[in-house]
């Protein structure tokens, strides 16, 4: 993968855009979990957003969101992806800026989050993180950051992410297609790799 050229035929660093919820921090088993506690079986490759709200009645899905995203206990609860602090050791060894940029409607549940595992403010902070409303939000602030490479975990955001070169759909259950607006990455080391490309 080439990195932007400028008219001085210089080479343009990368600058790397990170979703949380799904990228950063894994919710599958919380989201079992939460499914199951008002009546839901669900399996681990029904746990990707876009899958979660079509296999849960809507009023069920909209009380799990509620739990998952707003409680401050169940949201700190999600589980760090692995190879997470290693990728983002070898970003900031090799100076990359690097952003995260979510929809989560209550930043602050997020953040406890994050400090729960060591990532806040060592690697994510009131620099670098931007909390948005919407995927056409998340594309503007994108644009304004200079992302050139974006990582999320929605297909429906991608899409919208136009001023954004490279997209990435985090995919670590392997459980959809490639597009052709997006290339997929099951790990954070594919992250990686696709960083060195």
């Amino acid at each position: 993968m080439k990195t932007r050229v400028d008219k001085t035929n210089k080479k343009l660093q990368k600058i790397i855009g990170f979703d949380m919820d799904g990228v950063i921090l894994d919710n599958s088993l919380v989201k079992i979990q939460l499914a199951k506690k008002f009546g839901w079986e669900i399996k681990m490759h029904d746990t990707p957003s876009e899958i979660y709200k079509t296999v849960l009645p809507e009023p069920v899905f909209t009380r799990v969101q509620k739990l998952l995203y707003d409680d401050p206990v169940v949201s700190a609860s999600v589980e760090v992806m692995p190879g997470v602090r290693d990728t983002l050791d070898f970003i900031i060894s090799n100076k990359i800026p690097y952003f995260l940029i979510s929809r989560r409607r209550l930043p602050e549940s997020g953040i406890e989050a994050l400090k729960r595992h060591g990532l806040w403010p060592e690697y994510f902070n009131e620099k670098n993180s931007f909390f948005v409303e919407t995927p056409k939000s998340k594309n503007t602030k994108a644009k304004e950051l200079g992302i050139t490479h974006y990582i999320d975990d929605e297909r429906g955001v991608l899409a919208q992410l136009t001023d954004v070169k490279h997209r990435f759909l985090f995919d670590h259950l392997n459980v959809f297609a490639p597009a052709l607006y997006y290339l997929k990455v099951s790990s954070w080391n594919e992250i990686q790799n696709l960083i060195l490309s």
